[in-house]
């Protein structure tokens, strides 16, 4: 009876290990994709150095390598690379030994193997690549803040970073956060609905969300200038749980701002004069009237440049936990 279980077992091992060596076997495929490169401006990249970076997996010792192929472009922008491996998506990118250029990276997966070729077969991925023109100094802050009461209206200096006194060191309102609370929210098994509202001090001053997706892994991931026009005067997020589970707002992780503050307008309602600055990711807004969120201000008037340069922030006595920003 021992000896037909040991062979049962050993069947079974087999077979397992049969269907699984199977399936890594059928991972195997040839892989084409072709970049075509840009600047963010549409200027194509001609003779341009490009990487692509694909796993290379030994199934027989579990191992894996990661192979690193380099082409330039050609006269189109185009750069074409094949690739005969076992692997887990392309990771593609701009050489760390360019410079002029901002790092990004762009990550791609086939979906299916068909004849031995990874599909979709050769497709053309169009990627924008940034060139470093005009770093700025700015005031850049991942703030963590709590709307001290309900109702009432708090302001917010971004150039100080805090609230406006006698709730923190700040001294001109240029975010105004409003918190309404309809069920206090006590425990995390309760309910909870409330809305947090973003306003201003000026006429003129706004903000205006866009949407850019994560997978877009440029280092400098937002456009590089903010818009003349569009701005919103409030911007209000309402969260709740309910037995269909949280609404959590705008918190979309592909979700970014522009804003613009202390705003001038002339005789005629023209923008005399603007401070212009983003929000890179959501506006995170939680219970008890906490809010994060990342912000840059350009501190010279009417420069719609957001290129933050992250060697000369602005921003002063900032946390040691303060998380590493971006240009």
């Amino acid at each position: 009876m021992k000896k037909i279980t040991c062979i049962y077992s050993i069947l079974s091992y087999s077979f397992i290990a049969s269907i699984l060596l199977g399936k890594l076997c059928a991972q195997v495929g040839e892989a084409k994709i072709t970049y075509h490169l840009i600047t963010d401006d549409g200027k194509i990249l001609q003779d341009f150095p490009y990487q692509a970076n694909v796993l290379k997996i030994n199934s027989f010792n579990n191992s894996n390598q990661t192979i690193q192929l380099e082409k330039n472009t050609d006269k189109n922008g185009n750069v074409t690379f094949t690739l005969p491996y076992f692997f887990d998506g392309i990771i593609s990118r701009v050489p760390y030994n360019i410079s002029g250029y901002y790092n990004s990276s762009y990550k791609f997966y086939p979906n299916s193997l068909i004849g031995g070729k990874w599909q979709p077969w050769n497709p053309i991925i169009n990627v924008v690549i940034k060139p470093i023109i005009n770093p700025i100094p700015m005031y850049a802050k991942t703030s963590e803040i709590t709307i001290p009461d309900k109702v009432v209206k708090f302001g917010y200096d971004l150039e100080v970073g805090d609230w406006v006194a006698p709730n923190g060191k700040g001294n001109v309102s240029d975010f105004i956060f409003t918190l309404d609370e309809k069920i206090p929210f006590v425990k995390p098994s309760l309910p909870y609905d409330f809305t947090i509202k973003l306003s201003f001090s000026n006429k003129g001053d706004g903000i205006q969300g866009l949407l850019v997706p994560l997978s877009d892994n440029s280092a400098f991931r937002l456009p590089r200038y903010a818009p003349e026009s569009g701005y919103l005067s409030s911007l209000v997020q309402h969260i709740y749980l309910s037995n269909n589970g949280m609404s959590d707002g705008d918190n979309s992780k592909d979700q970014n701002y522009f804003f613009r503050v202390r705003t001038i307008l002339d005789n005629c309602g023209n923008v005399k004069s603007t401070l212009y600055g983003k929000i890179s990711g959501p506006i995170e807004c939680g219970p008890n009237g906490y809010i994060k969120f990342t912000y840059y201000l350009n501190p010279t008037p009417n420069d719609r440049n957001m290129e933050f340069d992250p060697k000369r922030n602005l921003s002063k006595n900032l946390s040691p936990w303060q998380p590493t920003l971006s240009p």
